[in-house]
């Protein structure tokens, strides 16, 4: 009997397609997530050079600087980068990407298996520098698939440690954090509260129990009389900022602040907790899946449930206490049903005015009663009436110190540009029939977009039909498990990149202005005479089918004051201008 001998299987393939890769080093990238940055935290410094030790040891060369996430959670994947190391990974810009442990990657069980899975479809290797498996083995898969479920168990418990913390405090008439507030103070032994750093009570303050603080105590009490009492807020802030009077983190107070305060019921004897149907919501993907997503932090008062406190409040009767609240939450009930209504523009310029040193709104200021011109058409006269930098009056955060311009003059030279648009000459009129065509070009290429854009989310619709028959195969035994993953992940590669060049696409559409064709000079004319014979409120209606801004500069009244940018023109774009004195 002959013997068979079975020769090594050869593959023959031309010159030019032998990988370009045989024979060099493996390309690492370090991923580094920290989720709260805090003093007791893992660094990023530690996390590096773990990954570092890996990669010397396995000869792999590191390509590109650490790509890091501070300060975000490892369950949600939305705000981290690990879309672009995806991106990167399709990009073939590296072969592994070194961990420090594998909880770093995510505590999200479903979700981190499916990165990692769309990672090893682009042949990228993860490997953990603490916990090193093999994931291309299917013991080292299993292995890799515990230590996720083991983060995801352990950020779990953290929860409900959390949960059952948060039920423990509100039992004993605690607030939420254990924080300072706003008239109140621990003690005089007790070091103050600095923010991003831990607080410091003595041994006769770990009750948490805060007392009323003998300087601002009063000063929160005649605020919560005041506002139920009719003031303005705005009058509030006025008397509390001469006063020189901060809020508890030492900042000047801002109506935000102001309400936070009062919101809270802290004041009048009460502690809050979010209801926890508020807490978070539903949101659709662009890929039409679904998420759970924390709310915004926005609230009111009616996202709470209040609770008495161990505290005490800064009135001493507590009948008072609880008529002064229901009066509060009443008023501030109706000024939020009303936020729309009052918060709606009076004059013709009112949202079109903009400084021009910072970007920013300009908010409206009154001259003093006393001298004051007669109303005209039930609003003060528009000589009475200056535009301010809001940014200025509220934070000083302008960096020319703030623009301002009353209102006549602003309306004196948006007429002056009204009359050189309407008598325009030929020759400038072709000039703007040249730049319209520009625009209506680049209008073609927003509108391509647009179809782009449409055709991404049919497409999207599509894989998503696809991925639901799947699973039916799936579920009836048609397909093995096997190839449903593969062609799941297949699924996951192209949505992927779809949603990514959505992305993209919606974000190019919103840095461009949407630009308007230029009316005829007749209409202008029209408007113009419209203009004078109108009220504030037709006027602004006006005014919003024409310009785009107003920027106001700084300097006199002259024709250099404002720069007007109708619909029909593109305006320059913010550049940031240092302050007089260049700082």
């Amino acid at each position: 009997m002959s013997t068979i001998v079975t020769t090594a299987p050869l593959r023959l393939r031309p010159v030019e397609e032998q990988p370009a890769a045989a024979g060099r080093r493996k390309r690492g990238l370090i991923y580094v997530r920290v989720s709260k940055a805090r003093a007791d935290m893992i660094s990023p410094e530690l996390q590096v050079g773990h990954a570092l030790t890996l990669a010397r040891s396995e000869n792999i060369d590191v390509v590109a600087e650490p790509i890091m996430d501070l300060g975000e959670s490892g369950r949600e994947f939305e705000e981290r980068r690990i879309e672009e190391i995806k991106q990167m990974a399709r990009d073939q810009q590296f072969d592994v990407l070194i961990l420090w442990i594998w909880s770093r990657f995510g505590r999200n069980l479903r979700e981190s298996l499916q990165h990692l899975d769309a990672l090893m479809d682009y042949g990228v290797e993860v490997r953990a520098a603490k916990e090193d498996f093999d994931g291309k083995t299917t013991i080292g898969r299993f292995a890799i698939a515990q230590m996720l479920n083991i983060a995801e168990l352990e950020s779990n418990q953290k929860a409900d440690s959390w949960r059952d913390t948060f039920e423990r405090r509100r039992n004993k008439g605690l607030p939420h954090s254990n924080r300072g507030r706003f008239g109140y103070y621990r003690c005089e032994t007790c070091p103050k509260w600095e923010f991003g750093h831990k607080l410091e009570t003595c041994p006769k303050c770990r009750n948490g129990i805060l007392k009323v603080d003998p300087v601002t105590g009063p000063v929160l009490a005649r605020l919560y009389r005041d506002y139920a009492a009719g003031v303005s807020v705005r009058r509030l802030l006025v008397d509390l900022n001469r006063q020189g009077i901060r809020t508890f983190t030492g900042k000047p107070f801002t109506s935000g602040d102001l309400h936070a305060v009062l919101d809270s019921g802290f004041g009048l004897g009460y502690v809050r907790y979010l209801i926890p149907e508020l807490s978070h919501q539903v949101v659709t993907n662009d890929d039409g899946t679904t998420k759970k997503k924390r709310a915004n932090r926005q609230r009111d008062v009616t996202a709470f449930l209040y609770y008495g406190g161990a505290h005490d409040a800064v009135l001493d009767d507590p009948v008072e206490c609880e008529r002064i609240w229901d009066a509060y939450t009443k008023r501030r009930m109706a000024q939020s049903g009303q936020s729309f209504f009052s918060n709606r523009p009076r004059y013709s310029l009112s949202r079109h005015l903009r400084c021009s040193g910072c970007g920013g709104r300009m908010q409206t200021a009154l001259r003093e009663k006393k001298y004051r011109r007669p109303l005209v058409d039930g609003l003060p006269n528009p000589l009475d009436v200056t535009f301010r930098c809001a940014n200025h009056i509220d934070s000083k955060s302008c960096p020319v110190n703030g623009t301002y311009v009353s209102l006549a003059v602003a309306e004196k030279w948006l007429l002056h540009w009204l009359d050189r648009e309407a008598q325009m000459g030929k020759e400038e009129a072709d000039a703007v029939a040249a730049r319209i065509d520009a625009l209506r070009t680049q209008s073609d290429g927003d509108q391509a977009l647009l179809t782009r854009i449409e055709s991404i989310q049919s497409q999207l619709e599509g894989l998503r039909t696809k991925d639901d028959k799947l699973t039916d195969a799936v579920l009836a035994e048609l397909v093995s498990k096997d190839s449903a993953r593969r062609k799941r992940a297949e699924l996951d590669t192209q949505r992927t990149v779809l949603v990514q060049e959505q992305s993209e696409l919606r974000a190019k559409l919103q840095e461009t202005p949407v630009q308007q064709p230029r009316p005829p000079q007749a209409h202008l004319l029209t408007a113009r005479r419209i203009y004078v014979a109108a009220s504030q409120a037709d006027r602004r209606e006006l005014v919003s089918k024409l310009i785009r801004e107003i920027r106001v500069n700084k300097g006199g009244s002259g024709p250099d004051k404002v720069a007007i940018y109708p619909l029909w023109e593109a305006p320059p774009p913010w550049i940031p201008r240092k302050s007089p004195t260049g700082s």
